[in-house]
């Protein structure tokens, strides 16, 4: 499994594809990380090259992926980035592998956002038109390909490819307690980087706004903090009800989303790919049976209104978080009973047992074509 941009020990790649995949196969990950190295953890090898301090420096990175990947006697290039799938094709055709795309984003949107080009620009119009052209170009040449949501498959559906849907959705089976009964006044907000598109400004401000009535209130970050971040979770002010804990391992992420009594999910439409987003967030507020309070977007709409989880606001409304929080502060019974539905959901249908299925199939499929060639 190689990645050009996240670190080995990602949700989906390292927590359930890989440690799905090990059932059958062994695993490595090819990973950019702070230090180079290599390591089993739970019985997945783990390679991870330097990755330099500034993105300028990226080509460097994906140099050092290509050495690392070579490296390894592998039979499938499983590879999460455009970057990455062009070191798996050319690891097909000069080593004759097999290769498999997994479509986390909608990429022409996220690169530019990534390297600071502003959305509607003729450069950005002009950058995301060649990556959408590459991108095609190289997933013609895999031999399997997943994509994160319906919604991210649209693009390639259109051009004739079909992933198979691989959706974020949580893994049912963890042994975490789970309480029917919580109460309180506990917001919890959760994402690997916290950013400014997840919300987190939008979020303080509706928290300060109903302290006023519910001085009790508290919320907490769970996530690494950007700097640019750091003012606004730490005024004088914020320091009285905002509690930061960092990045925590997973298991860790879900007990301190346990002694929440409600999720935050209130991703800003900046561009395209955080329109469409469906998040691994919000099935893991659903699968400890907390209330969510989640951005009325598509994707995001079509599982909260289903499963009737949560409230869902216009989040660059501050005015309507202050008010879905205050709902459910009001109307405790309610806000239980969305849990309770949310978590029943997971349980039901959008849990990870359901997307490990089509992962492990896709592979013996994969196996199969390889006999046959061999």
């Amino acid at each position: 499994m190689l990645t050009s941009t996240h670190g080995p020990n990602d949700g989906r790649i390292f927590q359930k594809e890989a440690k799905s995949l090990a059932k059958e196969h062994e695993v490595t990950i090819v990973a950019p990380a702070s230090e180079s190295g290599s390591t089993t953890v739970d019985g997945i090898n783990i390679v991870t090259v330097k990755r330099p301090d500034s993105i300028v420096l990226h080509p460097l990175t994906l140099l050092r992926l290509l050495r690392a990947c070579f490296a390894q006697d592998a039979d499938v290039y499983h590879c999460h980035e455009p970057d990455g799938l062009l070191i798996g094709v050319l690891a097909k055709y000069l080593k004759g592998k097999q290769v498999v795309y997994d479509i986390h984003e909608h990429w022409p949107s996220e690169i530019p956002y990534d390297i600071g080009i502003r959305c509607g620009t003729l450069v950005q119009r002009t950058l995301s038109a060649v990556i959408s052209i590459v991108e095609i170009a190289l997933v013609r040449r895999a031999d399997a390909t997943f994509a994160v949501s319906k919604s991210v498959a649209a693009r390639f559906k259109a051009k004739g490819l079909e992933p198979t849907i691989l959706s974020n959705y949580s893994i049912a089976d963890l042994d975490i307690p789970y309480d029917p009964n919580r109460s309180g006044r506990k917001l919890m907000f959760m994402a690997g980087n916290l950013q400014s598109f997840h919300g987190v400004g939008e979020c303080i401000q509706a928290v300060s706004r109903i302290r006023e009535r519910y001085p009790d209130v508290s919320l907490t970050l769970v996530g690494n903090v950007r700097e640019n971040l750091y003012e606004c979770i730490h005024e004088s002010d914020h320091n009285k009800f905002i509690t930061t804990t960092g990045f925590l391992p997973y298991r860790a992420m879900y007990e301190r989303l346990n002694e929440g009594t409600a999720g935050l999910l209130v991703f800003q439409p900046t561009y395209y790919n955080i329109s469409i987003g469906l998040p691994n967030k919000l099935f893991d507020y659903m699968l400890l049976g907390l209330p969510v309070i989640a951005s009325d977007l598509p994707e995001i709409r079509n599982v909260v209104g289903k499963a009737d989880c949560g409230i869902l606001v216009d989040p660059v409304s501050v005015d309507d978080i202050a008010d879905a929080i205050s709902y459910l502060f009001e109307h405790p019974e309610e806000a239980r009973r969305m849990g309770a539905n949310g978590r029943k959901a997971v349980l039901e249908r959008y849990n990870w047992s359901a997307m490990e299925a089509e992962l492990l199939q896709t592979y013996r499929n994969l196996d199969s074509v390889r006999s046959k060639s061999a």
